[in-house]
């Protein structure tokens, strides 16, 4: 436990933007410094810090276990489904042919919501209105949510005019910090390996099933780091239901009854992936446990025997 006053030096660092480099270092050098002291690990030592200062949960303070509280799943047993829809207020997104990208983005939305609540889902979304809501707003919605799924609904624009079809980004790659924050999900050893195919194969069961019911240009799915996708620690896709900028796809687009088809189609790839994972509550990943850590802790557990 960190001495009171060194604690309080440490939280103003952190709450202060201009300091937060100095507060990470000096979190480092602490753990550095009682290695020495304690002989314990470096990680360990940081981590227990970072607890303390309220950055992540401490080991008591867990999450209910994995077979509690599976990939998409709250403690109640229904599915989380976070639905995003793109720019809102000032940020109007692409226009085209009269449309507005954030009135059909938030329309499509409401549409997905209603279906998936339907189907006994819990549905949150990042902005229910005309409002601009930032990004890292909304990634830290979405964080909230660890178990959840997010879904982001966008319309596209090019300077072909020609370019039509759907299309769906993920990030297989992310930052260490939300990393971190998987492996926490799944309770992960600091030496177990994991990998992380979740966004790819909800964004291959959406995509799919969204053109095979609006029959549009299937454009494939994409790795990218967008921030929707990249900073948000659950399951996370993009999707471009069409191009305003394409007359004869505009004209679809702004349609009611092909908005129904689009939010079918979502809702129905959504609801696949569900099933999935109500199958295989690691459906998406790779673990593999360390095995020699596991056996030197043993030995070392039973080394006094």
């Amino acid at each position: 436990m960190l001495p009171p006053f060194v604690l309080k030096i440490l939280k103003f660092l952190i709450t202060r933007t201009r300091f937060l480099l100095a507060g990470i270092g000096l979190i480092i050098l602490l753990g550095v410094l009682f290695e020495s002291i304690i002989g314990n690990n470096n990680l360990q030592i940081v981590s227990n810090i970072a607890a303390q200062l309220g950055l992540v949960k401490p080991d008591n303070e867990t999450d209910a276990d994995l077979n509690n509280s599976k990939i998409g799943k709250l403690i109640d047993g229904r599915p989380v489904v976070i639905i995003d829809p793109g720019h809102g207020g000032s940020d109007g997104g692409t226009v085209a042919g009269g449309a507005l990208e954030k009135e059909l983005n938030l329309e499509v939305a409401n549409l997905v919501g209603k279906k998936l609540t339907k189907a006994q889902v819990n549905v949150k979304f990042t902005r229910g209105s005309d409002l601009k809501v930032n990004l890292s707003e909304r990634s830290k919605l979405a964080n909230e949510y660890p178990g959840a799924l997010f879904v982001s609904i966008h319309h596209n624009a090019s300077t072909v005019p020609e370019a039509h079809g759907i299309e769906i980004y993920y990030a297989q790659s992310k930052p260490n910090s939300v990393m971190f924050s998987q492996r926490q999900y799944f309770k992960l050893g600091k030496n177990d390996s994991f990998s992380d195919h979740r966004g790819k194969l909800l964004a291959g069961h959406v995509q799919y099933l969204l053109c095979s019911m609006t029959g549009a240009k299937d454009r494939g799915i994409r790795d990218s780091r967008l921030a929707m996708t990249r900073w948000v620690s659950c399951p996370s896709i993009l999707i471009e239901c069409g191009f305003l900028s394409n007359a004869k796809e505009c004209s679809n687009l702004i349609n009611s009854a092909y908005r129904e088809k689009l939010s079918a189609g979502i809702a129905a790839g959504v609801l696949k992936y569900l099933k999935m994972v109500d199958a295989d509550p690691y459906y998406g990943t790779s673990i593999k446990a360390n095995k020699s850590a596991q056996i030197a802790k043993l030995q070392s557990e039973n080394s006094g025997l």
